[in-house]
């Protein structure tokens, strides 16, 4: 329940109000898709680095060791190799440029795409590493766009194109630090549960796994807002994550109804723009459909901060 300032609520936008200002935004600066939609058609008709050469040897010493031929299955791991594309490692976890294309490599395109095999574990590691870094960057831009037109939105003044610069290696750092705190914060959460999940895992792995994965809802929930406290509000990774979880704490029901909102929204749109993708060129319009609808859900979360924010700042004076 969103919390009261001197014995009255505090009146805030409602979630509709809030969804239709995250979609007037990108209405009014469509330029805001170009991004996703790039790295969406790079992923469809790009290049794609395959490891599958490192996954069917590592799979064939597997299979000749009893012991771990039991814990993996050898045969599988060649199969989702072969649906890997390493480049769709651009794609943070969670906080990235969002990707229709960014699961299994599409199996229908009009064009025959270039496959460029990984076949050493020191090749792979610098593409891994490097290709992180960079989806690190682009998404601190992207973010930061974003933040960037609500900031000259509420302040009414524009940033120079080098503080903008400054302020995207500034929040690249941060996110990078979040989430180490983010995997920190889990690993702890995680030690108590491990025995339940132990319990639960001679009964079926997938009890195992929904306790795992509960831990993992949980620290996502209390720092959802610690991204947008980075980039649109300048925090420092430390104090946004504090602020996070001091803010979801006071308006946790309004927090979990929107992200509730807007994953129903994000996920039921994905679904019906893949079921439409019959692997013509026609998949272009569902690429930039997706690309608008999860950049205007973006900026929605980013507005529900901003709100949040200013309340709990003026409950502070």
């Amino acid at each position: 329940m969103d919390q009261k300032s001197n014995g009255k609520p505090r009146q805030l936008p409602g979630i509709i109000p809030t969804i239709s200002a995250g979609f007037d935004l990108t209405t009014h600066h469509l330029w805001l898709i170009v991004l996703p939609f790039v790295l969406d058609v790079f992923y469809w008709i790009g290049p794609r680095l395959s490891i599958r050469s490192i996954v069917e040897e590592t799979a064939a010493m597997l299979i000749d060791d009893p012991f771990f031929s039991e814990l993996v299955d050898p045969l599988g791991m060649v199969e989702v190799a072969a649906q890997t594309n390493l480049f769709t490692t651009l794609s943070i976890p969670l906080i990235g440029i969002p990707a229709l294309m960014n699961g299994a490599v599409p199996t229908q395109a009009p064009l025959s795409p270039l496959v460029m095999e990984v076949e050493n574990i020191l090749p792979w590691f610098v593409w891994l590493i490097g290709l992180s870094v960079m989806g690190l960057l682009l998404t601190s831009i992207y973010l930061s766009l974003v933040g960037l037109l609500l900031e000259e939105e509420q302040a009414g003044a524009r940033q120079s194109v080098l503080r903008f610069l400054i302020h995207v290696t500034r929040s690249a750092v941060r996110l990078f630090i979040l989430g180490i705190v983010f995997f920190i914060i889990l690993i702890f959460l995680w030690l108590p549960m491990l025995p339940v999940a132990v319990i639960l895992g001679s009964i079926s792995t997938s009890l195992s796994a929904v306790v795992m994965l509960f831990g993992v809802v949980i620290v996502a929930l209390y720092l959802s807002l610690a991204v947008p406290g980075i980039v649109l509000g300048d925090r420092g990774a430390i104090k946004a994550v504090k602020e996070s979880v001091r803010m979801v704490h006071r308006n946790m029901m309004s927090t979990m109804n929107i992200l509730l909102i807007l994953i129903l929204i994000s996920s039921g749109t994905n679904l019906l723009w893949r079921m439409a993708d019959d692997g013509s060129w026609l998949t272009l319009v569902s690429l930039a459909g997706h690309a608008f609808i999860n950049t205007a859900l973006i900026a929605t979360f980013f507005i529900f901060y901003r709100n949040r924010s200013a309340s709990l700042l003026a409950e502070s004076i």
